[in-house]
């Protein structure tokens, strides 16, 4: 747990203490500090400190915070009731990168809604610099500074924690296109990475380039790869976007502001020649004949193609057994990439969702209110709760029925809209779901469907679940099972 600590102690603890005592000073606060720092931040308070200064003037600094998830880090943060202070050290004097940085700062910090100074200090000019409100770097003398942080109003200690919540950083390009094309949003420092080296493959590449982008539900992995699009039409290239599925509302926004997207079953409509790079989204849901299409027309003209996909959201049998992925990674000198950092999904949902879906993980999950499960025994009491849910803070999300044959989970349905395949590759503050009574699980832990269904339902469940960004409802109806692991799971 992260803890505020008076600056001047930390300094005089570092040089009086031993190493290790020093380490485990610093670790009841939650800091993790290094020797050159310490030495950046004994030069700020040299420039700070005046003999009738105020002791509260170093007061109530987290050092080193880290937003959870997300991994932004902050140098010193200090909250106030009347303003907050950012401060960042510096050991050299690049003013780009101090800017540059300072305004990624004022991003992450404006969700806290309140007056802001951020401030950069480097040791080796002794100089500070603050950021304008039209995002420009001024110098400013200490005595600003000192000023600023005097006249604070230092806020009462609370878990920093409970300040930033990740779910308020992570942009949609489908829920949230408007944020998406203004650009405000800001990458992962693994996002970046990836990005850095998907861009060089696909702007050097005087041959076919083939890339793979893979990562699980809450990577961040389609903000990443719609990120790319956005860039390579900004130097000029006509990028187009194939989605292995229904168009969204984001989808036709994105499309009226220039975009060109299409859905895969339009794909034998357009000349991809004319296009270049192609994204394939969602890829694991293409068939084997679109594939192989997909293919033979990108080493014809030599173009280059992104596979951006998660192998665990398949919906049916066929797209089970195509292993798409399994396709993609035998294509002759592709490039793979993979999204490992869990960034979208609130932590507590994400270890839920593992435990639920298999049995034998035997994860506790500490009970937050952010999950949350009612049990009905008769499906119309259960359809009658989830036509109740206010709309504005609740995503219901049936699972997609048969064209064929009517099926059990269509009874507890009757008037939502959107199903499995609508939501694909988006996000919702939060979702509910249904579990009725042929959910179970086999002998190696893993839930199954036993009724009837044309689609994978504990793959579509699994799916439906993962859209959750801070809060997630299971409607479980007449199964004492799947009650129990619920409150198995949670604390």
């Amino acid at each position: 747990m992260t803890k505020a600590i008076n600056l001047l102690s930390l300094i005089q603890a570092q040089r009086a203490l031993g190493q290790d005592a020093f380490g485990k000073y610093a670790a009841c606060f939650g800091i993790e500090i290094r020797p050159h720092e310490i030495d950046d931040l004994y030069s700020l308070a040299e420039q700070l400190q005046t003999p009738e200064l105020d002791g509260h003037l170093f007061d109530q600094y987290y050092v080193g915070y880290r937003i959870p998830q997300i991994g932004k880090e902050f140098d010193l943060l200090r909250f106030g009731d009347n303003y907050h202070v950012n401060i960042e050290l510096k050991a050299d004097c690049e003013s780009e990168k101090m800017q540059r940085q300072l305004c990624r700062n004022r991003y992450y910090l404006s969700y806290l809604e309140k007056d802001l100074f951020c401030i950069s200090y480097s040791s080796l000019t002794q100089q500070f610099f603050v950021l304008t409100t039209d995002e420009t770097l001024e110098q400013v003398e200490s005595g600003v500074v000192r000023n600023i942080l005097a006249s604070q109003a230092i806020e009462e200690a609370t878990s920093i924690d409970h300040k930033f919540k990740p779910s308020a950083y992570l942009v949609s390009p489908f829920n949230s296109p408007a944020k998406f094309m203004l650009g405000q949003y800001f990458l992962t420092s693994q996002q970046e990475g990836v990005k850095r080296q998907i861009m060089a493959l696909v702007e050097s590449s005087a041959s076919s380039a083939f890339v793979s982008l893979t990562g699980a539900a809450g990577t961040g992995k389609t903000l990443l790869a719609y990120d790319i699009v956005a860039d390579l039409a900004r130097s000029g290239r006509t990028p187009l976007i194939i989605h292995c599925g229904k168009l969204n509302e984001g989808h036709h926004t994105l499309v009226n502001a220039g975009w060109n997207i299409i859905s895969i079953r339009d794909m034998w409509r357009h000349q991809l020649s004319s296009f270049g790079p192609i994204l394939l989204d969602e890829a694991q849901r293409i068939r084997p004949a679109q594939f192989s299409s997909l293919v033979s027309q990108i080493n014809s003209h030599k173009g280059q193609c992104i596979f951006s996909y998660d192998r665990s959201q398949t919906l049916d049998d066929h797209e089970t057994r195509n292993d798409i992925g399994a396709q993609i990674a035998a294509i002759p000198g592709v490039s793979s990439f993979s999204l490992s950092e869990k960034i979208r999904t609130n932590k507590e949902i994400a270890d839920f969702i593992k435990s639920f879906v298999n049995s034998h993980r035997g994860l506790k999950v500490k009970d937050t209110g952010n999950i949350e499960f009612l049990y009905f025994s008769n499906s119309g009491d259960a359809n009658r709760h989830l036509a109740s849910l206010d709309a504005a803070k609740w995503k219901v999300i049936k699972f997609t029925p048969s064209q064929y044959n009517s099926e059990h989970h269509e009874t507890y349905s009757v008037g939502i809209q959107a199903t499995s395949h609508d939501v694909i590759g988006q996000e919702y503050d939060g979702v509910a779901v249904m579990v009725d009574q042929y959910f179970s699980y086999n002998l190696q832990g893993n839930l199954i469907y036993t009724g009837r269904a044309y689609y994978q339902l504990a793959k579509m469940l699994f799916q439906n679940m993962t859209r959750a960004r801070s809060r997630l409802r299971l409607i479980i109806i007449n199964n004492l099972q799947m009650l129990d692991a619920c409150m198995r799971i949670l604390e």
